[in-house]
């Protein structure tokens, strides 16, 4: 099956996962993949109705009813820590991925690998991973178009000291072959901020600081 370069990247962090829970399963195009891998079973969960329907479609149609099963529910409200021991979520802005995972304080255990996939405020849900006890064992970036994203494994467990600003990046990305661009993409986002905040007569020294780091990283 045909997956985005950020689901072929989600896919791959699930390597040896026996059953997935895959939160906003949209068609259920990943559970499709990963079930026909080799994974046991799938959980295609979805808040809404409309993209279960379409995903019972695809599984029927490829005879994998008996293996994956869909789930129309708020999250991760419908499950609980037996139901898998992998769960993925992609395609969601990093804050909602937060209040997802604050609402299934399970899912911080340890014994669960979680595959993230931000759209947005990558930043941010690093920084909220890092300060609710999740460590993030695997980072790496995929492009689409002309925009890149990144994808994260994270496990329940006490999390890695980093240096100032860790959470705008994580080491597992210094080697990524996608790095300098992602790098350009955090320097013009915190000038916009900066810019903004000066037009707003409000104080920069974060941003500033937050630039200087990756001025410097970009010449190294």
């Amino acid at each position: 099956m045909e997956l985005t370069s950020r689901l072929r990247l989600a896919m791959d962090y699930c390597a040896g996962a026996r059953r997935v829970i895959d939160v906003g399963c949209d068609h259920a195009y990943l559970c499709l993949a990963l079930v026909q891998a080799g994974v046991e079973h799938a959980y295609a969960s979805d808040l809404r109705e409309g993209p279960l329907r379409a995903a019972r479609e695809h599984i029927a149609s490829r005879g994998m009813a008996d293996r994956i099963d869909t789930v129309l529910c708020d999250g991760l409200s419908a499950f609980s820590s037996d139901s898998a021991d992998t769960v993925v979520i992609c395609g969601m802005g990093g804050e909602t991925i937060a209040d997802i995972l604050s609402a299934a304080p399970w899912t911080a255990d340890g014994a669960h690998r979680l595959v993230l996939q931000p759209m947005t405020c990558a930043d941010r849900l690093r920084r909220w991973l890092g300060e609710n006890g999740y460590t993030v064992t695997r980072e790496g970036l995929a492009q689409e178009g002309r925009r890149l994203y990144t994808v994260l494994s994270a496990q329940g467990g006490a999390p890695a000291e980093g240096e100032e600003n860790h959470w705008l990046f994580t080491r597992h990305l210094l080697s990524d072959p996608l790095f300098p661009a992602y790098l350009s993409s955090l320097e013009a986002k915190y000038r916009r901020a900066a810019s903004g905040k000066r037009r707003a007569g409000h104080s920069t020294l974060e941003e500033e600081r937050i630039l200087t780091r990756l001025e410097e990283l970009h010449g190294s």
